[in-house]
């Protein structure tokens, strides 16, 4: 059984900054990623408890590469999602039994979320689509879904657990507290032992109670809303194609989410899947 893994950072017990330099500037960088290497251990052990086979590991911060292989768990397969393929490439099909997203972190505007930002600190300042406020959990979740995988635990700061539960509604969801956002650059974290325990253990019973998990349904239409900080990076986007909505806003629309989803990466309409043909599972 094979289970899709998306990483990121800014969720993970322990990682901590002062600005939104996290990526590879943050001052404790190393500490960072021994905490990340930690958390991705205790779920890939308890994911194997559950029955797991495989588990693929998308290195999902930045531009990848945060991750050394040779420190995970032998179970774990490493996709880094860099280049063309960034960051849809993460390893996801429909041979998949089931998607986890750990170091989640909260949509930008979340007073609470702990580094909360959408993408792209300095660019985004909102997205929603079909007119719902959306953040980088919510697509991660319908990216499972549109190939009929249902996402079965979500790892973060307690705002980022709060809007994955939101997101599904009354489905079935896991999640695991990680820290508490106090503000956007406070939180108080939780000691990685214990969180390592309780993600261990939480993708354990999550596994074995798989059936009781359901991937997210796919609209027939989408109309994905991103607002940027400034006119110019509005203006890039419209030269592919987004409609203009005002000044800062573009609208990526379409039937097939993710040439939706490709389009909002920088893709022109329809190009994506001509490329890399792919159909949602329904």
């Amino acid at each position: 059984m094979k289970i899709n893994v998306m990483t990121d950072l800014e969720g993970v017990s322990g990682v901590n900054g002062a600005s939104d330099n996290i990526g590879n500037k943050i001052v404790n960088l190393p500490i960072a990623l021994a905490m990340l290497v930690g958390e991705v251990n205790a779920l890939a052990q308890g994911l194997v408890k559950g029955g797991a086979s495989e588990v693929v590991v998308a290195d999902g911060h930045g531009g990848g590469n945060n991750l050394d292989i040779g420190q995970l768990h032998p179970a774990v397969t490493l996709v880094n999602i860099m280049g063309i393929l960034a960051p849809i490439g993460n390893g996801m099909d429909s041979s998949c039994a089931a998607a986890i997203q750990i170091g989640a972190h909260a949509m930008a505007g979340v007073a609470d979320g702990y580094l909360n930002h959408s993408y792209n600190s300095h660019g985004i300042v909102a997205m929603a689509l079909n007119g719902e406020p959306i953040g980088e959990i919510g697509i991660g979740i319908l990216k499972a879904a549109y190939f009929g995988v249902p996402t079965i635990l979500i790892a973060g700061d307690e705002a980022a657990c709060r809007e994955a539960r939101a997101f599904v509604g009354g489905r079935p969801l896991t999640t695991v507290v990680t820290k508490t956002g106090l503000a956007r650059y406070s939180a108080v974290n939780r000691h990685p032992t214990a969180v390592r325990a309780e993600l261990s253990a939480a993708a354990e019973q999550a596994l074995r109670d798989l059936p009781r998990y359901q991937a997210m349904p796919m609209l027939g239409q989408f109309s994905l809303d991103v607002r940027y900080m400034d006119c110019n990076m509005a203006d890039t986007r419209e030269k592919i194609g987004a409609e203009r909505v005002d000044a800062q806003t573009v609208r990526h629309r379409g039937c097939d989410f993710l040439d939706v989803y490709s389009q909002f990466l920088g893709w022109a309409p329809g190009v994506y899947q001509r490329r890399f043909p792919t159909t949602a599972k329904q």
